[in-house]
C-alpha cells in the first residue's frame, strides 16, 4: 500500500493531505461567515444610526451583495437569503459547512464552538425583522465567531515564548 503523499505537522505526527484539504477549506468557509456577518452588521450599523427603515437596510444590502458578486432577485429578502437562506454565500450555510469540515480535523471544542454559531442562526424566530435586530443577530454571530478563534489558537498555536533549547532542536531538525 502507498503512504499518502503527507507534510510534517509535529516531531511525531502527520498531517495528510485530506487534513490539509479540510484545514484550508474550513477557514475558507470561515472568512466567509465572518465577512458576509460584518458587511450586515456594518450597515445594519448604519441603519439604525441613521434611523433607516428596514427597506432602506435591505437595499443597502443587495447592493453590497451584488459588489460581491452575490445575485438575489429579491432585494426585500436580502437581509434573510445572506443570513441564512443562500445556498452557498448565507453565514448559516458557511459556518454549518466550515463545522462540516471541522469534524474531519478540528478537537471536539472546536466542533463545539462551531455548532453554538451554527445554532444562533437556526431558531426560525432569529430572523430579524428590524436593523436593530439585525444589528444584534450579527453582533451575536460574531461573538460566537471570536469563540471559536479562541479555541483555534488554544488548541493549535501555543501562545508560549518557545525555549532556546527548542529553538535550536528544531533548527538542527530543518537542517537534516
Amino acid at each position: 500500500m502507498v503512504e499518502p503523499r503527507s507534510i510534517a505537522f509535529g516531531p511525531d505526527r502527520w498531517l495528510t493531505d485530506s487534513r490539509v484539504y479540510n484545514l484550508v477549506w474550513m477557514g475558507r468557509w470561515l472568512e466567509r461567515a465572518d465577512n458576509t456577518a460584518r458587511v450586515i452588521n456594518s450597515f445594519a450599523r448604519l441603519a439604525v444610526e441613521n434611523g433607516s427603515d428596514m427597506a432602506t437596510l435591505q437595499q443597502s444590502l443587495s447592493n453590497a451583495a451584488a459588489i460581491r458578486g452575490v445575485s438575489i432577485e429579491e432585494p426585500p429578502r436580502t437581509l434573510g437569503m445572506l443570513i441564512k437562506e443562500h445556498p452557498v454565500s448565507s453565514i448559516y450555510h458557511s459556518l454549518a459547512t466550515a463545522r462540516g469540515n471541522a469534524t474531519h480535523v478540528g478537537t471536539v471544542e472546536l466542533i463545539r464552538a462551531m455548532s453554538e454559531a451554527v445554532l444562533t442562526l437556526e431558531d426560525d424566530g432569529a430572523m430579524p425583522q428590524t436593523p436593530l435586530g439585525a444589528l444584534l443577530l450579527t453582533n451575536q454571530v460574531l461573538e460566537r465567531l471570536s469563540a471559536v478563534y479562541r479555541v483555534i489558537d488554544d488548541n493549535w498555536f501555543h501562545q508560549e515564548a518557545l525555549s532556546e533549547e527548542e529553538i535550536y532542536r528544531r533548527f538542527v531538525q530543518q537542517q537534516q
